[in-house]
């Protein structure tokens, strides 16, 4: 007769035992695989994106060395005079590249109102007062009415910017803002008292609201000096505004724009070619005017985006003229991969 195994053990058990260890042996190494692939994916992305992202930094810094010198080659052409009607003012410039593109714009950042022109401390001597401040502020003062900003306000942000860029911590006037009113805000931080290393600065200023910011920013820019030249060839029809304010509101906003509007192709060649106009006659005379007019830049930036595959680099370079008529790189802004 045959015996039964009275603890159930035999060869079949065997056989099933080593069937589960071999399924879960198995599992373990798929398992171990998937996680393999899935970081070797994503490797493999990481690196592609690393790859693209420097590819398109890149690039952009290839764009920059092609705007200085498109630069370059226009302060050759004519050293003494800048307008929209030359190379670096060209608009919607789209370059195509290997897997990509170049896009990028050239601003000239004296045609627009040097915030650093209100640096300026209050004279000690007594010869400023609030019904005569020095002529940078009363066309800042002018051009913040023009865009519709009350007139108290105009005079507050005026002096706050005032107060953010001069070297001291003394109030210009009971109108600003120094580092008593920073302090107290959440969170506290101190004013500058220094000058302005680009526009987006003013968005820490007393009183500069994100809509008040966005209508001001195609005005002003951020010069490494405080003086108050513009270029006239260079103010856009669509800023009629700034010369107006630069005549202290002497002439309409309409005027100005007509003035712009029929400007030549090429700029006029001197600034009295236009101060001369009879449009512009009820400016005559103001104090400060005339040394506030050029026809000559010496300050540019360009705003450059490379496209890589699904990658974008962006690149801020601000350029400067040096006394050989050749651009400088005054420094860059790197916008990161994206």
């Amino acid at each position: 007769m045959h015996r039964r195994n009275p603890e159930g053990r035999g060869p079949g058990r065997n056989r099933g035992m080593a069937l589960l260890v071999v399924l879960l042996i198995l599992s373990v190494m798929v398992i171990i695989a998937s996680n393999m692939s899935g970081r070797l994916q994503l490797e493999l992305r990481r690196t592609s994106n690393l790859t693209t992202g420097k590819q398109a930094w890149w690039y952009a810094l290839s764009a920059e060395a092609l705007v200085s010198k498109i630069l370059a080659q226009d302060f050759k052409d004519d050293p003494k005079v800048v307008s929209l009607g030359q190379y670096w003012a060209r608009k919607d410039g789209v370059f195509p590249v290997e897997d990509g593109t170049l896009k990028g714009e050239v601003r000239d950042l004296q045609g627009c109102f040097n915030l650093n022109s209100l640096s300026v401390a209050r004279k000690g001597d007594g010869t400023e007062d609030e019904a005569n401040p020095p002529y940078p502020v009363k066309v800042f003062r002018t051009l913040l009415t023009l865009l519709e900003v009350d007139e108290y306000e105009a005079v507050q942000l005026t002096d706050a910017v005032r107060d953010w860029t001069d070297g001291d911590t003394v109030l210009v006037s009971s109108y600003g803002a120094e580092d008593a009113y920073y302090e107290g805000l959440d969170p506290p931080y101190l004013p500058a008292n220094q000058k302005m290393l680009g526009v987006d600065e003013l968005r820490a200023v007393r009183g500069v609201s994100g809509k008040l910011y966005a209508r001001l920013a195609p005005y002003v820019c951020a010069l490494p000096n405080d003086k108050l030249l513009v270029n006239i060839n260079t103010i856009a029809p669509e800023q009629a505004e700034l010369l107006a304010a630069l005549y202290l509101g002497k002439i309409g906003v309409d005027e100005a724009r007509a003035v712009l509007s029929d400007r030549p192709r090429k700029g006029w060649q001197d600034k009295q070619e236009m101060t001369s106009l009879p449009a512009l006659a009820a400016g005559a005379g103001l104090t400060g005017l005339n040394e506030a007019l050029g026809v000559k830049s010496d300050y540019f930036a360009a705003y450059l985006l490379a496209e890589v595959a699904d990658t974008r680099a962006r690149l801020e370079t601000y350029f400067q003229r040096s006394k050989e008529n050749k651009p400088v790189v005054l420094r860059r802004v790197n916008g990161g991969a994206e």
